[in-house]
C-alpha cells in the first residue's frame, strides 16, 4: 500500500499466538485496565517500522463492523514495544498531538463517540510518522463494543 509501508504480523487464535501465556496476560491486563472483557479484543497486530517507513493518516473505525456481531472498534490500545532513536511518533493531526515512542508505554484513544458508540469520532484520525533513526516495534489492540472472539471463531466477523 502507498499509504502504509510498515510490516505487520498477527498474534491470533489461528496461529496459536493468542493462547500463548504472554499474549493472554496482555489481553487480561488490557481488560482489567479498561473494565471491558478480553473477549471484546481483536487479535494483536504486531508492527515493525524501519527507517523511512510510515502509515498515512487513517482511522481505526471500520464502518461495516457496526452491523456485525462484534460491533465496531470502540478503542485502540497501542503499545510501544521499543524506543526509537528519532521519529516514528503517533500523530493526531486534528488534535495537534504527537506522541513519541517509549518502550513499555501505551496510548489509548476512542474510535467512536461516547454519545453514540456506533458512530465514528472523527477527531481520532491518526498517522505513524516516518522513523528517522532506529526501528519502531509496536502492537495494536483493538477493542470492540461486543464479544469479538466467539464470532471470529465461528467465521462471523
Amino acid at each position: 500500500s502507498k499509504g502504509r509501508t510498515s510490516e505487520n504480523a498477527w498474534c491470533s487464535s489461528r496461529n496459536g499466538c493468542r493462547r500463548e501465556p504472554m499474549a493472554d496476560l496482555i489481553h487480561k491486563r488490557i481488560a482489567k485496565v479498561l473494565g471491558i472483557p478480553a473477549e471484546n479484543s481483536e487479535d494483536f497486530q504486531i508492527l515493525r517500522y524501519e527507517v523511512g517507513q510510515f502509515y498515512n493518516t487513517h482511522h481505526d473505525y471500520i464502518p461495516h463492523q457496526r452491523d456485525r456481531q462484534c460491533g465496531p472498534r470502540i478503542l485502540t490500545f497501542f503499545i510501544y514495544l521499543s524506543d526509537v532513536e528519532a521519529g516514528g511518533g503517533t500523530n493526531f493531526p486534528d488534535l495537534g498531538i504527537t506522541v513519541n515512542p517509549k518502550k513499555g508505554s501505551a496510548l489509548l484513544w476512542p474510535s467512536v463517540l461516547d454519545a453514540d458508540p456506533g458512530e465514528v469520532d472523527p477527531r481520532t484520525r491518526h498517522q505513524a510518522l516516518p522513523v528517522e533513526a532506529g526501528t519502531k516495534f509496536a502492537m495494536n489492540g483493538w477493542i470492540h463494543l461486543f464479544n469479538y472472539v466467539d464470532p471470529q471463531e465461528r467465521g462471523c466477523n
